[in-house]
């Protein structure tokens, strides 16, 4: 009885002692919490409306870049340039330009519309097309909240990262964030980069972040117009723009209620970013503390018993006490004839076994992880993150990539993988010996980053060698060549990069340069000389219009053989066949071949991937298909000199039908739109289209000047609508059809 009453005894105590612990812990967390919660509350709106901040600020200084780079685009400072009207050489440039604001508007989520309004023509070019300035606003904005006039006006001021809001014509309001181009050679303002976000957009961002429907966000700007999240009750805290200061307070709102105003400034804008968290809430969120202590003070008590009496009762036994733990996490029951002893140590050793197995999980993993960071080093610039802790040194200043490409076999998966694992291990040796080194594959290649300590140029020669080893090493003992392109020295592990991108771009060189070995030091102080002068161009173009091959053929030789003799740099290649696309598109065109851009294939002017002579060649075939097609073309319009006129009389007998186009003629005559185009523009000399507008135009203004209103005009000429008419009347006689009737 003594022995058990010493049981009950520590059985009593040890319930006393979980039982006064969770007490007096809870009295004390009951006490804290009020204060602690204010002060979490507070860091919460703080990190909430850092990430608020964050969030936009990233959205609004990309899109500051983007207005910067569009301001500096080549073809915008071509197209602000033009005044009055654009013209048919300008086409190209607005349809590249067109291409660009799309690519832009389709990558970037949060932008809407991406524009660019032209002062000295009127016109807007946005990604849904190129258009009139009136025309654009018409479709997009609503002119009765907000005039045309004030658009123009605002588009024509200089602007530098600027912001206004205008109302949309389906509702709603954009925020247009606007910066001039700068026409450098006279500094005029020339245009202005228009992009625009839906301010719903911007709502939306506000609200996902609100971690409380109590908690009110809310963004000021210096004009105190609101962005909020949270209704109307956000707008009633009376706030302003210059009363608000970065921190957080407690404020009484425009109703007398008390409210925690966190405030932290933008960035990137004159923008304040608000939380208005009711005090209501704390005292909340100190009541919720208060019943999960309670909570936890009964829990702590009912499981403190029933442990203090399994303790009591349990068997002390160490080898029982093991057989029930191993059983609780083992999956095989005993087999016949098999002790205890046994059993554990079977299962043991399966235990071990599988922690060998995680071990080496593990350090796959370490090895996976270690070349994403690598990649992530060659493919974008480095963000500032320490490399040390996934096993890549790289502790000397200057570093150095080069790109391995050993020849690819895509039958042979085992040739391809044996040909890597040679070139990293041995290369990696050889470096060793001299340089730290990493090594990673990217795809098909395989990538090494040489951690160098100066930028001596002994350093670049032992390289070299170690290279010319390697691929000496790689044909004689393994059967299998290595093309090597290398970039320069460059400081820092955020130079990585760089030089990623010049030995990525040596490949261009492999065409050109007779040496599988390429380094970016080697190449690029090779002097353009760029010799295609006007008038050869004009020789080939002369002898392409009669269908001369021979004679455009042999010019355009002479060109290539002036221009790639030696050591020729791409962008010199690049932009030949360039050129030399461009002159054979002219001489089609000239000669009566419109379709040749469609219809041909063309060279990738854009990479430098073909040999010189497989191009030479290709052009060559291009040339012959080019005047063989303009002598048939010239052959056919040479044998019906009268189908111009039957085309005319068509259009004369039919102008008053609004489905009337080229279309529509081309079928009456059994051809195709292109060939009944072409033919027309072969014997007259002009657009079959523009024929088709002069003569309805024509017909309108004797209508006009006979005392016909402007919409049966329009309905008698074959227009579908009186706003299409005045449109292509003004275009034509510079006034429109109203002001035409005052003066008659």
């Amino acid at each position: 009885m003594k022995q058990r009453s010493k049981v009950y005894l520590h059985l009593f105590l040890s319930y006393l002692v979980i039982f006064l612990v969770p007490i007096l812990l809870g009295t004390v967390i009951y006490g804290y919490s009020f204060r602690s919660v204010r002060r979490q509350e507070e860091k919460m709106n703080t990190n909430l409306l850092t990430m608020v901040q964050r969030d936009l600020d990233k959205e609004i200084d990309n899109i500051q870049k983007i207005s910067a780079r569009m301001a500096m685009d080549t073809g915008v400072q071509l197209a602000s340039k033009v005044k009055g009207s654009f013209g048919n050489e300008d086409q190209m440039t607005l349809y590249y330009l067109f291409n660009d604001l799309q690519s832009i508007a389709m990558s970037e989520e949060f932008i809407e519309d991406v524009f660019i309004y032209f002062n000295n023509t009127q016109r807007v070019c946005c990604i849904n097309g190129n258009m009139s300035s009136d025309m654009y606003y018409d479709l997009y904005y609503d002119s009765k909240k907000l005039p045309f006039d004030v658009f123009k006006e605002y588009m024509g001021l200089p602007h530098y990262n600027d912001m206004i809001s205008f109302y949309q014509k389906t509702g709603g309001e954009r925020l247009i964030f606007t910066m001039t181009v700068l026409d450098y050679a006279v500094g005029r303002k020339s245009a202005t980069v228009g992009i625009a976000v839906d301010y719903d957009t911007v709502l939306q961002r506000l609200e996902s972040m609100r971690w409380d429907s109590g908690i009110d966000i809310l963004v000021i700007n210096e004009h105190n117009d609101i962005i909020s999240a949270g209704g109307e009750n956000a707008r009633s805290h009376g706030l302003t723009y210059d009363s608000l200061t970065e921190g957080s307070v407690i404020e009484k709102d425009s109703k007398g209620k008390p409210y925690m105003i966190s405030v932290v400034d933008s960035d990137k804008t004159a923008w304040k970013y608000v939380a208005a968290a009711p005090a209501a809430l704390i005292e909340k969120e100190a009541r919720a503390i208060q019943n999960i202590a309670v909570a936890g003070l009964f829990i702590c008590i009912i499981s403190g018993f029933a442990i203090s009496g399994y303790l009591t009762k349990r068997n002390y036994n160490p080898v029982k006490m093991l057989l029930e733990t191993v059983k609780n996490h083992g999956s095989r029951e005993m087999e016949e004839n098999e002790n205890e002893y046994q059993w554990l140590n079977r299962q043991i050793n399966q235990f071990f076994q599988e922690q060998v197995n995680s071990e080496r999980l593990l350090a796959e993993n370490r090895k996976n992880l270690k070349n994403y960071y690598l990649i992530q080093l060659l493919q974008d610039y480095y963000n500032g993150r320490p490399m040390e802790p996934y096993g890549i040194h790289l502790h000397m200043e200057y570093n150095m990539v080069m790109l391995f490409e050993p020849e690819v076999k895509k039958d042979d998966v085992k040739e391809n993988a044996l040909q890597k694992f040679v070139v990293t291990n041995v290369f990696e040796e050889m470096c060793l010996n001299h340089f730290g080194v990493e090594m990673v594959e990217i795809g098909e290649r395989t990538a090494a980053i040489i951690n160098l300590p100066t930028q001596d140029v002994r350093h670049i020669q032992t390289v070299k060698e170690m290279a010319e080893n390697l691929q000496q090493m790689a044909e004689e003992s393994f059967g299998f060549t290595v093309r090597i392109f290398a970039g320069s020295i460059s400081k820092g592990l955020e130079g990585i990069h760089l030089s990623y991108l010049q030995a990525r771009d040596m490949e261009e060189y492999l065409n050109l340069l007779d040496t599988s070995l390429i380094l970016y030091d080697e190449v690029k102080n090779i002097q353009p000389e760029y010799d295609y002068p006007a008038e050869m161009e004009e020789k080939i173009i002369n002898a392409m219009k009669v269908g001369d091959s021979r004679q455009a053929g042999q010019t355009m030789r002479q060109v290539f053989d002036r221009n790639l003799t030696g050591h020729v740099s791409a962008n010199i290649y690049r932009c030949l066949i360039y050129d030399m696309i461009g002159t054979l598109l002219k001489g089609a065109n000239l000669g009566g071949y419109r379709e040749a851009a469609g219809e041909l294939e063309f060279p990738d002017q854009s990479k430098v991937r073909q040999p010189v002579e497989e191009v030479k060649c290709q052009f060559e075939d291009l040339l012959e298909k080019i005047c063989e097609k303009i002598l048939i073309l010239e052959k056919e319009t040479s044998q019906d000199r009268t189908l111009s006129k039957k085309v005319q009389k068509y259009i004369l007998e039919n102008y008053m039908d609004p489905d009337l186009n080229i279309s529509l003629t081309s079928q009456h005559f059994d051809m195709t739109p292109n060939y009944l185009s072409s033919v027309y523009k072969k014997q007259t000399g002009g657009s079959l289209l523009d024929y088709i507008n002069t003569m309805r135009l024509e017909r309108a203004k004797e209508l006009l000047e006979e005392g016909k209103s402007v919409v049966e005009a329009a309905e008698q000429t074959g227009f579908r609508d009186s706003g299409t008419f005045i449109r292509a009347f003004k275009k034509k006689y510079g006034i429109t059809p109203g002001q035409l009737k005052k003066k008659t």
